[in-house]
């Protein structure tokens, strides 16, 4: 994960330096000041901005299918040069990217399929955080095109949903689905595990890897014969119970974290789960650790907040052939809101942030599913996966991430 930030005249790097603390680098290209925080994570220490000719590139995320020597980011020039603006559909990862081409007098905005690393844009200018440069958030699953004259020359998706639901068994999701976390997990990675679905499906996935991590756990509201039963299966587990103070996390989160408002009038610093998610990360970071794996997207995706109508299209039957523009919270509603505060608080702490339900082939084939398995239990595959691993699991009820001050 890092943070980066490309201006004409001035810019703000004070909130988006924190995503990439390992080492800034400054340069000056053609009128344009690209700025770039690093994280180093995948490959060798590489610095950017990526530099090829009269392309310049910034880039923020990872890819998962193209080898390389020194970095995964160091693939995108390539590609662009093989297939021009259309390189973002040949990337599988989460990224947010802004490349310059000076001498096509072209500027390409892009990023991934839910847009899960921030990128805003103003006019030529663009940044991770909108304090850098103002202007709008880049919309999920996008490429945008524009000339030296800020004029839009081309937008256009990433990736076209097949909506078919035609496949009759739960088998190929839970083959995504391990491969999404398999890809997604380093050694030392980290998760916050309660006793829901998500965290619970990727911590199975884990163990059933044979990957190390460590699970953070948080008392809250959470059942604890179910919590009790799943820490007797992990190897390293830390448990935060009621008596943990997060009252100086409110402090953290005000200087630290851009008041990011989320679409449901609400903020990281008035969200009583981005008080757990920054000790999680805190505590993470401490130890050296750098990947956190998120459970964004079962919810959104596979639940469509099922157990809560006021915030479901829904309401636990999709139905029998799904809308083009698939439902509010796909892209948007809770999904915007909720990638907002794991990427802003996360980021606050210098954690990169992966997303194994928000993998395309994972979200590809729950869309594939027969309408009677997508409706047959609550977030159905990941109940196919658990109990099909006997793991132990909260089912039917949906507990959220809360603690008091």
């Amino acid at each position: 994960m890092c943070g980066f930030l490309v201006y004409k005249k001035s810019g703000n790097n004070f909130y988006i330096q924190k995503r990439g603390t390992e080492f800034t680098n400054q340069i000056k290209i053609n009128g344009f000041t690209f700025v770039h925080n690093l994280l180093s994570v995948t490959g060798k220490f590489t610095p950017q901005p990526f530099i090829n000719g009269d392309i310049v590139c910034v880039y923020n995320g990872e890819i998962y299918n193209h080898k390389f020597t020194n970095s995964d980011g160091e693939n995108i020039i390539p590609l662009y040069k093989k297939y021009g603006t259309e390189f973002p559909k040949y990337l599988d990862g989460e990224w947010a990217i802004a490349l310059y081409d000076f001498d096509k007098k072209l500027v390409i905005f892009t990023t991934d399929l839910f847009a899960t690393k921030p990128l805003w844009v103003n006019g030529l200018e663009c940044a991770s955080y909108q304090s850098g440069i103002g202007g709008e958030k880049m919309p999920a699953n996008t490429i945008l095109v524009l000339d030296l004259e800020s004029k839009i020359k081309e937008r256009k998706n990433i990736y076209n949903w097949d909506l078919r639901q035609h496949k009759k068994s739960y088998d190929d999701w839970i083959r995504a689905f391990e491969n999404a976390v398999k890809k997604r997990a380093v050694e030392n990675c980290f998760i916050g595990l309660s006793c829901g679905y998500d965290s619970g499906a990727i911590a199975c996935a884990l163990l059933k890897l044979k990957i190390p991590f460590k699970a953070y756990i948080v008392k809250g509201k959470e059942d604890e014969k179910i919590l009790k039963k799943r820490i007797k299966l992990l190897s390293e587990y830390e448990y935060l119970d009621e008596s943990t103070d997060f009252s100086e996390e409110k402090d953290w989160l005000n200087k630290n974290v851009e008041p990011f408002r989320y679409k449901i009038n609400q903020t990281v610093h008035t969200d009583s789960a981005s008080l757990a998610l920054s000790r999680i990360c805190k505590m993470a970071r401490s130890e050296s650790r750098k990947v956190y794996l998120s459970g964004q997207g079962g919810d959104e995706i596979i639940g469509d907040y099922a157990l809560k109508p006021h915030q479901s299209q829904f309401r636990g039957k999709f139905p029998k052939k799904i809308p083009l523009k698939l439902w509010k919270n796909f892209y948007d509603g809770y999904q915007y809101s909720y990638l907002g505060k794991e990427e802003y608080v996360a980021g606050s702490h210098c954690v990169e942030t992966r997303y194994p339900f928000l993998d395309k082939q994972v979200v590809q084939e729950f869309l594939w599913l027969a309408v009677e398995l997508k409706n047959k239990h609550y977030k159905a595959p990941i109940r196919e996966y658990l109990l099909k691993n006997n793991f132990p699991n909260l089912f039917d009820k949906k507990i959220g991430l809360s603690v008091k001050v």
